[in-house]
């Protein structure tokens, strides 16, 4: 049955996701990737409440995440440094504050802003690969389809062929079968998708990017798992049917984003 969820959630998702990047105006992407920013954020601070102490703060700064998309949708990524800096100023003022007493007002302060980077700076940087010129909304669509496709092709090969555990001591359903189950997936999309997209990644890049992707996205995957333990939870929230949270759906992208991101800058 979950199974059949998991799918008819990516059914319906991929082509409403495809439509956003590569349809319609950057400003549609910017909210997608607003909201996702603000969801994940609280998933994210919900599961690290018990080690920070803000009480009923968990909106406001769930919704503060929300602006470094847009900062950078408006001055570039030098905008996510000026935003980010206004949250720090705000969080140490709020965290002296709120907090009874100062022994843990840094690990409360770190453990929230730490948040921002691991959840929302990547996919901001989502938002400056997409309003990349020329090429930008075929970069930005290859990339997911290949993360999703790694994903997708390391979750059923390795259900159907997993035997030797990757590392079960923090997800034990992830097997060595299913990461090259992923990356041989990831290689036959990313290959495929190069031809009908309007993108200048070279076959050759294909061939190292699609591994590294998947590596990285597989990493992403055991980070926000290890955060899950520490919280005691099965899944980040419940909001997609088969998928658990926001988390879990974008734990793939939380590494991959920023490599590609800088990859592309090096490369031009």
């Amino acid at each position: 049955m979950q199974n059949v969820s998991r799918i008819l959630v990516g059914i319906i998702t991929i082509p409403i996701v495809v439509v956003i990047i590569f349809y319609l105006p950057v400003s549609f992407f910017l909210l997608l990737v607003m909201v996702l920013s603000g969801l994940g954020l609280y998933e994210y601070f919900s599961l690290v409440e018990s080690a920070v102490i803000f009480p009923n703060w968990k909106v406001l700064f769930s919704c503060l995440g929300m602006g470094l998309p847009v900062s950078v949708y408006l001055w570039g990524t030098s905008g996510i440094l000026a935003a980010l800096f206004a949250i720090l100023v705000f969080l140490m003022i709020v965290t002296m504050k709120i907090l009874p007493t100062y022994e843990r007002s840094f690990p409360s302060a770190g453990g929230i802003f730490l948040g921002y980077f691991f959840v929302v700076v990547p996919l901001s940087l989502a938002v400056s690969i997409l309003m990349m010129t020329p090429h930008g909304r075929g970069r930005a669509l290859w990339m997911v389809l290949l993360v999703w496709a790694g994903d997708t092709g390391a979750f059923y090969l390795g259900t159907m062929f997993g035997k030797h555990k990757l590392y079960p001591k923090v997800s034990p359903k992830k097997s060595i079968e299913g990461v090259i189950g992923g990356i041989l997936s990831a290689l036959v999309v990313g290959a495929v998708a190069k031809w009908f997209l309007p993108v200048d990644i070279t076959l050759r890049e294909v061939l190292v990017l699609a591994p590294i992707l998947l590596i990285l996205g597989q990493l992403g995957d055991f980070s926000e798992s290890m955060l899950k333990r520490g919280a005691g939870a099965k899944d980040s929230g419940k909001i997609l049917a088969g998928h658990g949270g926001i988390l879990d759906r974008i734990d793939s992208f939380l590494f991959t984003i920023p490599f590609f991101y800088i990859y592309l800058l090096l490369r031009t």
